[in-house]
């Protein structure tokens, strides 16, 4: 079954970034594929995906079989998400290079030799998560409290406070514009605003967060006093030469998935995620050919193929289950009753119905849906009523709605994450621990979005 699995998640991945220069249809080929996927990979899932896919499996083909859905539709609900899939394949082999290249000694330099205050750790902690998740996304967690769990212990007073807020948000807050980020893919596909066009806000969001997060904290739980470094208790072996070379290659990466997502973006090569799939493609391609002559290269990627790659197995099937399901309502005699509903409210709320659109998504997370379906179902609702702001506004309001989401619910993939890591409660992050800070930056996401779509819109 592992096999099987490994072969197909891959098979995926290579079909959506062939597809753009394809003139076949790829269609019957991805709905097998998918299937394959689905049937094996829900055998490796754990208990608490496994349950919400097969829910969300059940409902959706009851409503398909109900309606008495053509083929066609059938083949289409199980395709619709598997270029989220694709993408998460390809980001997660960024991990390769990362343990190749021994970059967890780059940030050891960095927190032993440079950062001293609690202030400035809490920065860079949460900055380097933010430029980390970029390119691994979810793979970014287990890798920065690794990295950074036993300076940190040694450095700061609440050291689990200190690295669960620091993480989760500088983790959620790249879901507002890096490439493989699977919240803003499913913004952009709901609302079918171009991926360029939302950079720029998300990354100017994603700076105003950090500042709020830090300002918020210096204010509150952070030391005034200057920490003491964990240098003494650790050996450092990279250089300030060598030190300076694994800073710059990141910022290499991220930059080059950057503009090479807006290149393709200029060319219109394909639809939105097929641009970021090639992207990821050529610099993760690009950045393992440098190490082609590592003595490390070949025992990391036979790591990844024995267990790298089952990592994106507990969310594969999960995807195409939410796949098969908004599918199946968009089709169904309920989108109208719930869009006539909600148009109703929107009505009547008038430019406050804004506010509506991110906490839909925010309070159902709470609720223990996660933003994944939340996204899917309310973008394409929301896209089609008549409101009072731009579509460039609702897509902003929806990528904030996520990224708060991913903070402030304690069933959050990265908040349970996280809390597991560090052997805390899900709910201490989530809500004790965060909850003021997305408030704050649910209103100054609200009033940002809504200018910005006012001007730029």
């Amino acid at each position: 079954m592992k096999l099987i699995c490994k072969i197909t998640l891959l098979l995926l991945a290579v079909l959506h970034l062939i597809k753009p220069f394809i003139t076949i249809d790829i269609s019957q080929a991805l709905f097998v594929t998918a299937l394959a996927v689905l049937l094996t990979g829900l055998t490796m899932m754990g208990k608490g995906f496994v349950k919400a896919t097969l829910a969300f499996l059940v409902l959706g083909t009851a409503m398909l079989v109900y309606f008495a859905q053509p083929m066609q539709i059938w083949i289409a609900g199980v395709n619709s998400m598997t270029n989220v899939i694709a993408i998460l394949v390809v980001m997660q082999t960024f991990s390769m290079p990362i343990r190749i290249g021994e970059y967890n000694e780059a940030i050891r330099y960095w927190l032993n030799k440079t950062f001293k205050g609690e202030g400035a750790l809490f920065l860079f902690t949460m900055a380097a998560t933010h430029l980390f998740t970029s390119f691994l996304m979810f793979g970014a967690i287990p890798v920065m409290v690794s990295l950074m769990g036993h300076t940190l212990k040694n450095s700061v007073e609440n050291y689990k406070q200190f690295i669960a807020v620091a993480i989760t948000r500088g983790y959620a807050l790249t879901s507002l514009w890096a490439p493989g980020a699977i919240n803003l893919f499913l913004v952009i596909q709901a609302t079918g605003i171009s991926w360029s066009a939302v950079f720029w806000p998300g990354v100017v969001l994603s700076i105003i967060g950090m500042g709020i997060a830090y300002f918020l904290e210096l204010n509150g739980n952070l030391s005034s006093k200057t920490s003491q470094s964990a240098a003494a208790d650790e050996t450092v072996t990279i250089s300030h030469k060598q030190e300076g070379q694994k800073a710059l290659h990141i910022i290499l990466v991220v930059s080059s998935l950057i503009s090479l997502t807006m290149f393709f973006d200029k060319l219109h090569v394909g639809a939105a995620y097929n641009r970021i799939i090639l992207a990821g493609f050529v610099v993760i391609s690009v950045w393992m050919v440098s190490f082609i002559r590592n003595p490390n290269t070949g025992a990391v990627i036979s790591s990844y193929w024995q267990e790298g790659v089952l990592k994106t197995a507990d969310l594969a099937p999960f995807f195409i289950a939410i796949g098969i399901f908004s599918t199946a309502l968009e089709h169904s005699s309920f989108m109208p009753i719930i869009q006539t509903g909600l148009q109703q409210l929107a009505a009547w709320l008038g430019i406050a119905s804004i506010a509506m659109i991110p906490l839909l998504i925010i309070v159902t997370a709470v609720l223990g849906l996660h933003p994944f379906v939340t996204l899917v179902m309310f973008g394409k609702i929301l896209t089609l009523l008549a409101l009072p702001v731009t579509s460039l506004t609702v897509a902003l309001c929806l990528a904030v709605g996520g990224s708060i989401s991913y903070m402030v619910s304690p069933f959050a993939g990265l908040v349970m994450t996280t809390a597991k890591l560090i052997n805390v409660r899900p709910r201490d992050i989530a809500i004790t621990w965060n909850w003021h800070f997305c408030l704050i930056y649910f209103v100054v996401g609200l009033v940002f979005a809504y200018y910005w779509g006012q001007f730029a819109g």
